[in-house]
């Protein structure tokens, strides 16, 4: 994300035993909100359904500092890693 800072993210907690590492292609728009999420991404090995919805509502979750100069859309990636346990 050129030019921004994140302001706040959370990880939200998954509800089965799997692990992983999934990735989250998403948009910010009006200089901070995440408005879109799209995870599991050709070419990421790990798409296993229950991690899938919490790393999409993980990336929305997240806030990014404003920036005037920044584009009214921006695209940028996420990763998300979920261990055993949380």
């Amino acid at each position: 994300m050129n030019g921004k800072n994140l302001q706040y993210n959370e990880k939200l907690v998954k509800e089965c035993n799997q692990e992983g590492i999934v990735v989250v292609r998403f948009k910010v728009k009006n200089q901070d909100n995440v408005v879109f999420g799209e995870p599991g991404l050709k070419g990421i090995p790990n798409t296993h359904p229950c991690l899938l919805e919490p790393a999409k509502k993980t990336a929305l979750l997240h806030k990014w500092y404003s920036d005037t100069k920044a584009p009214l859309e921006q695209v940028g990636f996420v990763v998300i890693q979920f261990k055993l346990g949380e």
